[in-house]
């Protein structure tokens, strides 16, 4: 009689752990990888470099346009503006490179004259001796982040993870700025409390809105796809049967 063998309870504990380690390699091993497609290429296959420096140029004018929402709190000088939100998008939209593209450009563009930031602000001042000026490079660290990942796995279900680590990278150059250079805020001893911390709860709603549309819209490209890839099977199917084709 042939013997027949059961896992053991054991065997299946340290099964779970195994595929997890493995998955979990997998993902780190993605981010050394080479670029995939981006959000945008995905909806528009075959989008030449030039709409794509229109795309970055709209984004642009997204962000110039979110930076008018704005309402102050309390003692803080910082504005809570929807900025944040364009800025997530701009990068889980346009991956990394013209997403940089689109977030170095709004930059210049303020720092050249044109009224792109919060309350109609430019100017080198504005960039260079404000205390948002931290938060501006923040923007562009955002978006790099969030395009990087985004290209490299992080897209679809995963889309919450990179426009979450793009929102906390806003800070790592603002709280360095407020650190280095002594604008009178904040006061010694509370530059997380003041900085940082009054923002997050703005900065969640942001980054779910963002994670949101992007899933939204990377189920339109999937659902495009499936329909360009059944229309294609149809016309080859048809040409196999045909008798009149050879």
């Amino acid at each position: 009689m042939q013997s027949t063998t059961t896992p053991s309870l054991s065997e299946g504990a340290t099964a779970a752990p195994v595929s997890a380690a493995c998955g979990s390699r997998g993902a780190a091993l993605r981010l050394l990888t080479a670029p995939g497609r981006s959000l945008l290429q995905s909806l528009l296959p075959g989008i030449r470099p030039w709409q794509q420096a229109v795309a970055a140029a709209l984004f642009i004018g997204l962000v110039t346009g979110l930076a008018r929402v704005r309402f102050y709190l309390p003692d803080n000088p910082v504005p809570i503006t929807l900025q944040t939100f364009g800025v997530l998008l701009t990068g889980a939209v346009l991956g990394w490179r013209w997403g940089l593209v689109s977030a170095v450009g709004y930059y210049v563009l303020g720092m050249a004259g044109a009224p792109v930031f919060q309350g109609g602000g430019n100017g080198w001042h504005y960039v260079s001796g404000t205390v948002t000026g931290g938060y501006l490079l923040g923007f562009i660290l955002a978006v790099g982040v969030v395009g990087f990942l985004s290209q490299r796995g992080w897209d679809r279900g995963r889309s919450l993870w990179p426009v979450t680590l793009g929102a906390l990278a806003v800070y790592a150059p603002a709280l360095v700025w407020l650190s280095v250079f002594d604008f009178g805020w904040p006061k010694p001893g509370q530059l997380f409390s003041s900085a940082m911390y009054p923002f997050i709860p703005g900065d969640l709603v942001k980054l779910l809105g963002a994670a949101l549309v992007t899933g939204a819209l990377w189920r339109l490209a999937d659902a495009k796809q499936g329909r360009r890839s059944a229309r294609f099977q149809g016309e080859r199917h048809g040409a196999d049967t045909d008798p009149g084709v050879r």
